[in-house]
């Protein structure tokens, strides 16, 4: 269902029944690769139906999208992400950068050879029952072509892009100025790269920060001594958490094993995601102090992080941001395989000093001491506090509401080709 038109006499109306969501289809598309896209999506999915009870708001993973198009671009699509969490599981990142590119390139060619009228048509049929409002994207590179087949359905359909790291890898990741979209931005370089790519200035909105789960900002009391002994941990010692994302990664293990090498008298969460192997590798390690494996959950870790004293991981955005949110010191492990797409995210860190560089694995007992007997570090972190999946909703809520309006006084912009 499209987003109701109003004549002057019922304007009131229909901008009540808008804001309550009533009759609008949105989505919120994503992909399965790692775990920080659809946490991402699933943050703002939980904000937007907050503030639109009765809108019907579901996430889309692109490639149920893609394979509207071909079978063929279907397969390529789902044996690249699978192939990707391989890589992710066993950190062995064999041609990431160059795949990364292909696939930008991929995303361009595929507008400019085949007819565009045509390939449209295809990407739209996953709309045949229901009618786009509004896209919110969290993915990059192939989002514009999403978008671009929604307008043959509906031209007015309100376009918003949120990109999820703090820079953008290489030229067209994220910014394809081209294809008419709004971007929320979590970060100066961000700001920075869309007026360098060329987007209008209209078409940037500022948050203080990234989106993540609302759940993160929640602050209800709890005994920390008695959970603590509830999970087999010690009551009287930090305790810190090991995430490295859903898949659960091998260095996960390789963190644990050093810190218990190096005796330092911490608790440790580590989260296994859905790595069950990995699960019981940490469950059979001999520790001289308490180590724990927790599996995937599909609630987010939120008290895991409140409990945690510091937090190792990648350095993806929605980790860090969990960090930040819940005011804890963070250390990565810097990326080898992943550094084109998450260098940005190292510099930030550091930039800010909310958190500390392990070189590998096997230094990060040295990061886990530094921080321990660091107390600047919290107050830099209280300094970067933001709300940003919060500022995201009421971003998106003005600019459908924008959108609604400017629907009623001008035509739909033209299509264009993806750039």
């Amino acid at each position: 269902m499209s987003i109701p038109r109003a004549d002057d006499h019922d304007t009131a109306g229909v901008y009540a029944q808008f804001r309550e969501g009533l009759g609008m289809n949105i989505d919120i598309l994503t992909f399965d690769a790692a775990s920080g896209h659809k946490s991402a999506a699933e943050a703002v999915r939980l904000q937007l139906q907050t503030q639109m009870p009765q809108a019907d708001i579901r996430i889309v993973d692109l490639g149920d999208v893609l394979k509207c198009q071909t079978r063929l671009l279907g397969w390529i699509y789902q044996n690249g992400i699978s192939y990707f969490n391989w890589c992710m599981r066993n950190e062995r990142y064999f041609l990431f950068p160059a795949s990364i590119r292909a696939w930008i390139l991929f995303a361009r060619i595929n507008t400019r050879v085949a007819p565009l009228e045509c390939l449209l048509q295809w990407t739209a049929r996953f709309w045949s029952d229901r009618t786009p409002d509004v896209i919110v994207s969290v993915t990059p590179m192939k989002h514009t072509i999403v978008f671009e087949a929604a307008r043959t359905i509906n031209p007015n359909v309100c376009c918003i892009t949120i990109p999820v790291d703090y820079s953008e890898m290489t030229s067209g990741y994220w910014f394809q100025p081209k294809v008419r979209q709004h971007y929320l931005l979590g970060g100066e370089q961000l700001h920075r790269e869309a007026r360098a790519a060329g987007v209008e200035e209209a078409r940037i909105h500022r948050m203080g920060g990234m989106v993540i789960d609302p759940r993160f900002y929640e602050n209800s009391p709890f005994d920390r001594r008695e959970l603590l002994s509830s999970l087999g941990l010690h009551p009287d010692l930090p305790t810190g958490v090991i995430s490295f994302g859903s898949q659960g990664t091998v260095n996960v293990l390789r963190c644990a094993r050093r810190i218990a090498a190096a005796q330092i008298p911490v608790n440790l969460i580590c989260l296994t995601g859905r790595n069950a192997q990995l699960a019981a590798q940490v469950g059979q390690l001999a520790t001289p102090y308490p180590v724990i494996a927790q599996p995937f959950q599909a609630a987010p870790p939120v008290l895991a992080h409140r409990l945690a004293d510091f937090l190792i991981g990648k350095p993806g955005t929605m980790t860090l941001n969990e960090a930040l949110v819940t005011r804890t010191p963070f250390i990565f492990v810097k990326s080898r395989g992943l550094d084109l797409l998450q260098r940005g995210n190292e510099d930030w860190v550091l930039e800010k000093g909310v958190g500390v560089q392990a070189d590998t694995p096997d230094t990060v007992d040295e990061a886990v001491n530094a921080v321990l007997q660091d107390p600047q570090i919290h107050q830099n972190i209280r300094a970067v506090q933001h709300r940003g999946v919060f500022e995201a909703g009421a971003v998106i809520a003005r600019l459908i509401d924008g959108d609604l309006a400017a629907s009623r006084l001008t035509p739909a912009a033209p299509l264009s080709k993806a750039g």
